[in-house]
């Protein structure tokens, strides 16, 4: 059974919704005090395939075959509570007006945390966004620094599953195998409602949906800004995989179009599906600002019924200094376990001390570098300097600024915002070398790898989780990690900057 909850909030939008796609109540009941309705694609027509397109004269004598996909909903309330159980491809209806916490949540309450099957997971730094792990028979949860669990895979704990079976899949639904026939689900319902009041077992890593009308308003604000080039950075999310519900939907050779009422749809082909090629059809179809989120994205793939996700739905875009982001169509919080567990990880790199003289810089980054500076601190310049690392491609690329004793230093002034460039660059290189494609000897030998901040704000932070820029944070422990597995040591070095010069 994948089960949906539903805020009181959306129970007739969905239902208006269920019917706008063609499902009707073929049966109604009560059970245990329960309302049920259960909802069937009575009408589904035939749905076409794309292989088939393509060889048609194949098909002459044979008769061009179609796909006849059939979905369902049973829909269940009670007081102001209400369920959903979803059937076939109804789950990415459902999606759209369930309660996005209940899964993970419930998994909190019944999940035990010292036999977890598999866990997806993002990451919003470094190469990996999105992660999936599956594990060996009684290994326990363990999530990295960084981390946002979305779904788990986890056997239940032994005095619970006599209701709710041996394990389950928690996503924004929950998957289970309950050993209850049909006409007992109401009694099923009544025990999850139950568990919901109770307290949390584990903590976990993760998102929370902002619900605040004004908050939302004020992100989709500095989304659409993002989305113009106007500041912070948004991207379609088309990654390997996603969750859907509790189901992982891989992608394949999907095709792409933008459509939006009374305006011509518009196929991309072999196009990305990007932000360039979203600003060209707002353009050229004089989309007004005030309808930009009502664009929607039609996706095409073989073996699955043409579906189509709201322009939200398919955007990714992170607020910084005020840990919310984008995600699925949602704007999220990274929760408190999350924000904890990423400063605790960051404040575990060691922090180099800064000479007194050095405490606070006057000078722009260039001459800070420059080698008659810097050589009288004991420092040997390396800025600008492209012949310390070479690839085949021919691409110049910036080893690092300074090296000192076995360190070697990555040197940046600015706004925490800014200083994420350094970390960026400084991952490149240590990929570089992990993948051995550096095409010269080392001159520099280097045990210790120092990220040099000098933080052109009004008061330097004492440590670098102090600052308020979760992209920044996010950036450092991915390089953190990376620099651990090369086995060299992360290190940290804090400046104060000139507030105006870069």
């Amino acid at each position: 059974m994948n089960i949906f909850r539903i805020p009181e909030a959306n129970v007739a939008a969905l239902e208006g919704k269920l019917s706008s796609v063609g499902l009707r109540v073929i049966h109604q009941g009560e059970l245990e005090g329960w309302e049920g309705k259960f909802y069937f694609s009575k009408d589904e027509g035939p749905s076409s395939i794309p292989w088939v397109e393509t060889f048609s004269e194949f098909f002459m004598d044979e008769g061009r075959p179609a796909n006849l996909i059939y979905f369902a909903v049973y829909f269940f309330r009670k007081g102001r509570e209400c369920f959903v159980l979803s059937y076939g491809k109804s789950h990415f209806y459902v999606r759209q007006y369930c309660d996005h916490d209940f899964g993970i949540e419930m998994a909190k309450r019944l999940g035990n945390k010292r036999d977890v099957k598999q866990t997806s997971s993002k990451r919003f730094a470094g190469r990996k966004r999105k992660e999936i792990k599956s594990y060996t028979t009684n290994s326990p949860l363990s999530v990295e620094s960084g981390e946002s669990v979305d779904y788990l895979r986890i056997t239940i704990d032994p005095g619970m599953q006599d209701k709710f079976g041996r394990s389950g899949k928690f996503g924004s639904s929950m998957l289970i195998g309950a050993p209850v026939t049909k006409d007992r689900l109401g009694l099923l319902l009544d025990e999850i409602v139950a568990v919901m009041g109770r307290e949390e077992k584990f903590q976990l890593p993760r998102t929370s949906v902002i619900r605040d009308g004004d908050e939302v308003a004020k992100y989709d604000k500095k989304l659409l800004d993002a989305i113009f080039g106007n500041g912070g950075y948004a991207e379609f999310s088309c990654d390997t995989h996603d969750i859907v519900g509790v189901d992982f939907v891989f992608s394949g050779s999907e095709r792409y179009s933008f459509s939006l009422r009374g305006r011509r749809v518009a196929e991309l082909g072999e196009r990305e599906l990007d932000l360039a090629t979203l600003q060209e059809y707002v353009l050229v179809e004089r989309i007004p600002v005030s309808e930009i989120f009502d664009v929607r994205i039609q996706v095409e793939n073989e073996g699955q019924r043409t579906y189509s996700k709201g322009l939200r739905d398919a955007l990714e875009f992170v607020v910084d200094d005020e840990n919310v982001m984008l995600s699925q169509g949602r704007w999220v919080r990274f929760n408190e376990d999350y924000i904890h567990q990423l400063n605790s990880s960051i404040d575990e790199i060691t922090v180099e001390s800064t000479e007194t003289d050095l405490l606070e810089i006057d000078m722009k980054e260039c001459c800070f570098n420059a080698a008659e500076y810097i050589n009288s601190y004991g420092y040997a310049s390396a800025d600008r300097d492209f012949t310390k690392i070479g690839v085949s491609t021919g691409t110049p690329v910036e080893a690092w600024d300074l090296y000192r004793d076995g360190t070697v230093y990555a040197v940046k002034f600015g706004t925490p915002q800014k200083l994420g460039y350094a970390c960026d660059q400084a991952s490149n290189v240590l990929e570089i070398l992990r993948n051995k494609a550096n095409t010269k000897a080392l001159d520099q030998k280097f045990v210790s790898y120092c990220l040099w901040f000098a933080f052109s704000v009004s008061r330097t932070p004492a440590r670098v989780s102090d600052t308020g820029s979760i992209i920044l944070k996010q950036k450092i422990d991915a390089w953190a990690r990376r620099c651990r597995d090369l086995e060299v040591e992360p290190k940290i070095k804090i400046s104060k900057g000139a507030a105006l010069l870069e």
